[in-house]
């Protein structure tokens, strides 16, 4: 699931993916509608195929370029498990913190202090940071 999130992580790969929505098409049609090099658009096409979302099939010298249906249900199943999995975690309140009964727990697994309230200062100035 991680490599489609990266393949869809991507405008110029989202925007491949909108075209083979509606046809087949040949490396040249992509490269002419999406604007970049045609090493650009291998580079992208290979991440899409590498994800499972889009097939390839060559013709001649032409490779013609649809969508993966079977893969992309199987990303839809896995999604569907996720978010059911997320929606479980917003139905009942976060487990919490061992920390909570026990400070000293960074201490004994052999962590610095210090190193782990310079982490939380700096959390709170990123904190700070993103609500001004």
């Amino acid at each position: 699931m991680i490599n489609i999130f990266k393949a869809l992580g991507d405008s110029h790969r989202l925007n491949i993916l909108k075209l083979l929505t509606c046809q087949e098409m040949g490396a040249c049609e992509i490269i002419q509608a999406i604007g970049l090099s045609q090493p650009a658009i291998a580079h992208h096409l290979k991440i899409l195929k590498q994800a499972g979302l889009i097939n390839s099939e060559k013709e001649g010298k032409i490779v013609f370029y649809t969508l993966n249906k079977e893969g992309i249900r199987e990303f839809y199943k896995q999604m569907d498990g996720f978010l059911d999995d997320l929606a479980c975690f917003s139905c009942s309140p976060p487990k919490p913190s061992p920390l909570r009964q026990n400070p000293n727990l960074c201490t004994e697994m052999g962590f610095d202090p210090e190193c782990c309230e310079k982490m939380i200062d700096k959390e709170k100035i990123i904190i700070k940071r993103k609500r001004r």
